[in-house]
């Protein structure tokens, strides 16, 4: 006859209640199940009526675990008749727990039968829940990886739903799975993990305590441990939890056991024993009943080592029964089946999406070719016509670009006659001038000669020369300007050290300036980057726009000090290097006159320039524009306020 059977597990009934009396809060319900009784009685929907017999299950869990049972299967009794899939899961889950002590195969059942469907409907907070339940079988069974692996998988879930309640309480199951195992460093790592985490959301810590108190007792801290089982001791009261005072109970018992003080180990293991009938906690009664054996055994009497170990027995024989253990390796067994066969099932429905995408893909692949082909023959058609096209549109295109060319020929030379005209028109009116002095000094020798009219005759005639000297000069330099513009860029790119050319460069044009003007000084300041590697530039053409940028600054800083002479105007010009990723930087800065907004719009437009006529042709900075830019692939661009001074910023890639 199998051990579950009436008549067995009437006699384990009965010895179970008369071994002791039962323990008095056992009856004496929470003011939470008091609450919860009178929500029960008052209209709700259904929904809601399986939501709350569940939570009544929940505390009766921790108090009386048949009246547990009850609650959860009426729970689940609804929840199916109504087709709530959400109750119907959290209602298996809570019958599971409720059947766990005295029926640890059917409760995996269960479990296993929540977390499928908790799967089906995508509820991972139920989810989370039955890995912790089906860890806690696992655990039970001595059955290490498994039973952490479950609880593992259960925190990850919390923390992703961010649900600080069940991360303590699966902080704490694991680090009382470590303390079963005597892992006493990594017990101790999550339970005070677990006690920081609810001390600062305020959740329960009475089975943390307990644990905390383990790890203490098993590292050799009594006090500390007596401690801990006493905090858990009088949270537990205060919460009406059985079970918690049933662990805490049992954790005195031992360390005083350990202590070699028999009396207090009787007493409170006494109490624990009576603290799991009490709750209907079978695997409570059989570690409190071990201990009293083991105690009674060395102290005695005998007729009661003999009674507890009897107690003890039995509770073995309940939970670990030889039919059951079987069983449950049944269950397992089945469901590793199951999900190897749904492996394969899955496995066969990537195989058939596979096929079906090939399929999909060969059939997509034949239309793109007919697709195709069908082109083909259209563009074969089409490109005679676009032949002709091209050719038209080739003789069309020369066509533009020759009126193109011509008319921008007749505005070049728009502006340079213009420019031209100018100084010529200096020349041509300096020279009739000159002829009419001549004519007057001849009429003069002729009537009589006076001296002192043929001085200023002279003078007059001489200054007339210089005139025309001095605007020949600028008509040159427009051509030579116009002649540096046609050839830009046409020498090839060397590496060049641009410290030693920009320096160089400063330099000429500091003298440059000093020649012109001897009694012209100024500041030179100069910051070189010392990691500035080569780069490849025409040399020529990049040290033109690098002295013509530095006269331009020390012209702007002898013009503000001739137009402040009494000031304590200092004039300086400062010229900087920079290394840039992918490229480098020249920044040629003055304190001089400064530029409008206006003049910074057109300062690189050819033949724009504002100096007095003879001192510029307005084609340098245009030159030193299409140098950086078309010669170069840079920029150069200008910042500048009036009355404080201007900076030029050519910026060059390394390649």
């Amino acid at each position: 006859m199998p051990f579950w059977s009436g008549p067995r597990v009437f006699a384990l009934l009965l010895l179970v209640f008369l071994l002791g009396p039962r323990y008095p809060a056992a009856r004496a319900q929470s003011p939470a199940l008091n609450e919860l009784g009178q929500q029960l009685l008052q209209p709700q929907p259904d929904t809601s009526r399986v939501l709350l017999l569940c939570r009544i299950s929940d505390q009766y869990w921790a108090l009386q675990t048949d009246s547990a049972q009850a609650y959860a299967q009426r729970a689940l009794d609804l929840s199916r008749q109504i087709r709530y899939r959400h109750g119907e899961c959290a209602a298996l889950n809570r019958l599971g727990a409720a059947l766990r002590e005295s029926n640890l195969a059917r409760a995996l059942e269960l479990f296993q039968q929540s977390l499928r469907l908790a799967e089906a409907t995508n509820d991972r907070a139920m989810q989370a829940q039955n890995l912790r339940s089906i860890g806690i079988i696992y655990v039970y069974l001595r059955d290490r990886d498994q039973g952490l692996a479950y609880y593992f998988q259960a925190l990850r879930l919390g923390r992703q739903l961010r649900d600080d309640h069940r991360v303590v309480i699966d902080l704490s199951n694991i680090g009382l799975a470590y303390d079963l195992y005597d892992e006493t460093d990594s017990a101790r790592y999550f339970q005070q993990q677990a006690y920081q985490l609810a001390q600062r959301i305020h959740s329960p810590t009475n089975y943390i305590l307990y644990g905390l108190g383990n790890v203490a007792r098993k590292q050799g801290r009594p006090a500390e441990a007596l401690a801990y089982y006493r905090r858990s001791l009088a949270e537990s009261a205060v919460r009406h939890h059985l079970r918690s005072s049933h662990f805490s109970f049992v954790g005195l018992a031992t360390l005083y056991q350990q202590q070699g003080r028999a009396d207090s180990s009787i007493y409170y293991a006494r109490r624990g024993c009576q603290a799991a009938r009490a709750n209907g906690f079978l695997r409570g009664v059989l570690n409190s009943s071990t201990l009293l054996t083991q105690a009674f055994k060395v102290r005695g009497p005998i007729d009661s080592a003999f009674k507890y170990q009897s107690l003890m027995l039995a509770m073995k024989d309940t939970l670990f029964g030889q039919e059951k253990v079987m069983r449950l390796q049944n269950i397992t067994y089945t469901e590793r089946q199951r999900a190897q066969q749904t492996a394969a099932e899955q496995q066969a429905l990537k195989a058939r999406y596979r096929l079906y995408g090939l399929l999909a893909g060969l059939a997509v692949l034949l239309v793109f070719i007919g697709l195709l082909v069908r082109n083909y023959r259209q563009q074969r058609r089409a490109n005679a016509a676009l032949q002709a096209s091209l050719a038209e549109l080739k003789t069309t295109q020369d066509q533009l670009v020759q009126r193109e060319k011509m008319a921008f020929l007749g505005e070049l030379t728009a502006g340079v006659a213009h420019e031209l005209q100018n100084p010529l028109g200096f020349v041509k009116k300096f020279a009739e001038v000159s002829t009419v002095l001549v004519d007057e000094i001849n009429g003069a020798q002729r009537l009589a000669r006076d001296g002192r009219l043929e001085r200023e005759i002279l003078d007059g005639l001489k200054q007339n020369l210089a005139n025309i000297s001095q605007h020949g000069q600028r008509a040159t330099a427009i051509i030579k300007g116009m002649l540096e513009h046609a050839r830009t860029g046409s020498s090839p790119r060397e590496l060049t050290d641009l410290n030693a050319l920009a320096g160089e460069n400063l330099r000429l044009a500091y003298q440059g300036m000093r020649n012109l003007h001897p009694d012209f000084s100024a500041t030179l300041t100069v910051h070189l980057a010392p990691d500035l590697a080569p780069v490849p530039v025409i040399a020529q053409d990049l040290g033109r726009v690098v002295l013509n940028l530095c006269a331009n600054a020390f012209y702007a800083v002898r013009q503000r000090r001739l137009r402040q002479p009494g000031s304590e105007y200092r004039p300086e010009v400062t010229l900087v290097t920079h290394s840039l990723p992918g490229g480098v930087e020249i920044r040629v800065r003055d304190n001089g006159t400064g530029m409008a907004a206006a003049v910074q719009a057109r300062v690189f437009e050819a033949f724009f320039t504002t100096k007095p006529v003879g001192e510029g042709t307005g084609l340098g900075l245009s030159l030193s524009h299409d140098i950086i830019s078309t010669g170069h692939g840079g920029t150069l661009t200008v910042e500048s306020r009036e009355g404080e001074g201007t900076e030029f910023v050519i910026t060059l890639p390394r390649q």
